[in-house]
């Protein structure tokens, strides 16, 4: 407590110019008060807890800057309703090309990229730390930007997917290209 009561008027004061919001400020602080309180222990062990304080009070001011620009960024995907045609088209090869990929690849890529389960999420669920699940996902999303250029043809430019070859299927189940 006195590490706090020596600390919050400066910290206080750092993240009121950094945030230009009382609100936000005092929602960060009560936060790394709440933080410094369950971790006590580790906490009155520190040699210098001011300096652990402004640590993660900058941690959690970040944090919040990056939710923010997330949000945005989100916001910004719903209001452009229009698909390129070549995103609708690529769509209909997906459902070919996921049963092609290993079922630990189909299965993260399923959950994280299909149906919005966070990384975080996945790996709790799997008793896997974060970094396994990032490394995971990296490759089954490698694996299928393989299997989409294999089998589906797909070619890149520098703004990203610029066409493709759909499959179709005959109805003798023979593949052919477009």
């Amino acid at each position: 407590m006195k590490a706090w009561g020596e600390a919050e008027p400066q910290l206080y004061s750092w993240l009121l110019k950094q945030t230009q919001s009382q609100h936000e400020t005092e929602d960060i602080m009560q936060d790394v008060f709440l933080k410094g309180m369950r971790n006590s222990e580790r906490f009155c062990d520190l040699q210098d807890g001011k300096s652990w304080l402004f640590k993660i009070t900058k941690n959690h001011f970040i944090d919040n800057v990056r939710r923010k620009v997330y949000a945005v960024e989100i916001d910004e995907l719903k209001a452009n309703t229009t698909i390129p045609p070549v995103m609708t088209q690529l769509q209909t090869c997906l459902p070919r090309i996921l049963p092609l990929l290993t079922e630990e690849e189909r299965n993260i890529i399923e959950q994280c990229d299909l149906s919005g389960m966070t990384q975080l999420e996945y790996a709790k669920c799997h008793q896997l730390s974060l970094a396994a699940t990032k490394a995971r996902l990296r490759r089954a999303r490698l694996a299928l930007k393989t299997k989409l250029i294999t089998e589906c043809k797909v070619t890149q430019d520098q703004t990203g997917v610029c066409c493709f070859k759909r499959l179709r299927v005959l109805p003798a189940d023979d593949e052919s290209t477009d």
